[in-house]
């Protein structure tokens, strides 16, 4: 397995394509985000947008790098040359499952830091950290990794091309960025849930069940959590409020309530796709076996 890591880690490190969606692109996008919101979004909705944003790179690996990779090893007969070279398959599997898992850690807790550095001169983020639900945000992080990278593996071995594979990946992180929540904290785009059409479509999305569990696990402080609970906690809601000051000392109190329902959907949907997207796979790999 050591063979396998190293020519796993040389290979990803040698394409600059890799290195830009795996470090630059998203570092960028999570600068953006924050500092675009702490300068003109308010004194609290920096802070916000931080937890629906930060997992972002693990996006951007799963479904841009990984299924690169997977195709190009497809293409070039890597494993079938792994094992005429007397290596188990098996082995080199699980090396790019402990590379990628690393690289996914790495990533996340990389961004979180740029995001925070942005967002330096805001007292709340230094509380967030201090204060967040911590086996919250390893769950979610957890199946944020599991699902993200599934969306990836199911792309990589059926894709024909690699433009399939980038046009794939790059729309489905711009739909994303709006049905996810990474530009707009959830409590403005759901103050009047009633009559917002992005929050209904936003259903269809798995990532905004992602979104959801890492607000309610980063953001257990004053105002952010109204009722106290955590993502767990079915017995209440999720429910924060959100003062936007405005230049001119006025100001606007939004609202964001999560329901006992929306906080069981927040648990279960993305373990739901998780199961979906494995039963597609095992009933492709069965497929491509037969013929």
């Amino acid at each position: 397995m050591r063979a396998s890591l190293l020519f796993i880690n040389k290979s990803f490190w040698k394409s600059p394509f890799n290195v830009l969606f795996s470090f630059g692109i998203p570092a960028v996008f999570i600068c953006a985000s924050s500092l675009a919101w702490n300068l003109f979004g308010g004194t609290l909705s920096s802070v916000l947008v931080f937890p629906a944003v930060s997992y972002i790179s693990i996006v951007f690996i799963s479904l841009v790098v990984i299924p690169t990779i997977i195709f190009e090893y497809r293409t070039s007969n890597i494993l079938r040359r792994i094992e005429d070279a007397g290596n188990k398959k098996i082995s080199f599997i699980w090396a790019m499952g402990i590379f990628f898992t690393m690289l996914f850690l790495t990533n996340y807790f990389f961004n979180c830091a740029i995001g925070t550095l942005c967002m330096f001169n805001n007292i709340q983020i230094n509380i967030m950290w201090e204060t967040a639900n911590y086996g919250a945000v390893v769950y979610t992080l957890i199946l944020a990794i599991i699902l993200c990278a599934t969306i990836g593996i199911t792309v990589g071995i059926n894709a024909k091309s690699l433009i399939f594979i980038q046009v794939f990946g790059i729309s489905f992180i711009l739909i994303s960025v709006f049905l996810s929540y990474w530009i707009a904290p959830v409590q403005l785009l759901t103050a009047e849930p009633q009559y917002n059409a992005i929050r209904f479509i936003s259903y269809l999305w798995p990532l905004k069940y992602i979104s959801n569990l890492f607000t309610q696990s980063w953001l257990q402080t004053y105002s952010f959590n109204i009722f106290h609970s955590s993502p767990f906690d079915f017995g209440s809601p999720y429910a924060s409020s959100l003062w936007v000051v405005y230049p001119d000392d006025t100001h606007k109190t939004f609202f964001n309530i999560l329901s006992v329902s929306d906080k069981i959907a927040d648990i279960f949907v993305p373990i739901a796709w998780i199961a979906l997207l494995g039963g597609v796979n095992y009933v492709f790999y069965k497929y491509q076996r037969r013929t």
